[in-house]
C-alpha cells in the first residue's frame, strides 16, 4: 500500500525515509528538523516548540502548524 504524504495527517513508522517526505510535503507548518544519526532521534523544531518524533506519533499540519501526539500504548 503506497502512502499519499499530501494527507494533512501521517502516523510515523519505522520508514524514517517516509516521515522525511511527508515533513517535506508540509514544511509549512514547521521551521526545521535535526535527524541525530548516533542517537536516531529526529527532532522537528515548530511554533510550539521541538519534538522528538517516534514510531507510532500522530502528526497533522492541519491547523498551520505541526502538531503531534505521541502513542504511549505501545
Amino acid at each position: 500500500m503506497s502512502k499519499d504524504f499530501q494527507k494533512q495527517t501521517y502516523i510515523v513508522d519505522d520508514q524514517l525515509a517516509d516521515t522525511l517526505t511527508w515533513l517535506c510535503h508540509h514544511q509549512d507548518c514547521y521551521e526545521r528538523f535535526e535527524y541525530d544519526a548516533v542517537a536516531e532521534q529526529l527532532t522537528v523544531f515548530h511554533a510550539n516548540g521541538a519534538d522528538i518524533i517516534r514510531k507510532g506519533d500522530y502528526l497533522t499540519a492541519q491547523y498551520g502548524i505541526l502538531i503531534t501526539a505521541h502513542n504511549f500504548a505501545g
